[in-house]
């Protein structure tokens, strides 16, 4: 295949939504409840995160980033670098 074929497919974009929920909640067995329990993010919140109504601000990404173990910017950088890409 040529490189400069314009015919060329991009790889779908995860969301934010996606990722939180594939990567995070389904496998630590968390749900939308738990997780607005573990923080101060409301269920509503939580919601509009998953469904991509919602960006993450560094509040959220705090809150998310104490819950599953990652740097408190974690999702905040992601939520940058998705929105960098579109």
């Amino acid at each position: 295949m040529n490189l400069g074929d314009s015919k060329m497919t991009k790889i779908p974009l995860p969301t934010i939504g996606e990722i939180l929920q594939e990567e995070f909640m389904i496998p630590l067995d968390i749900s939308p409840v738990t997780l607005s329990k573990k923080t101060t993010i409301s269920l509503e919140q939580i919601d509009h995160l998953l469904h991509n109504k919602l960006v993450i601000d560094a509040d959220i990404s705090q809150q998310l980033g104490q819950v599953f173990h990652v740097s408190d910017n974690y999702f905040l950088k992601l939520q940058k670098d998705i929105n960098s890409r579109k």
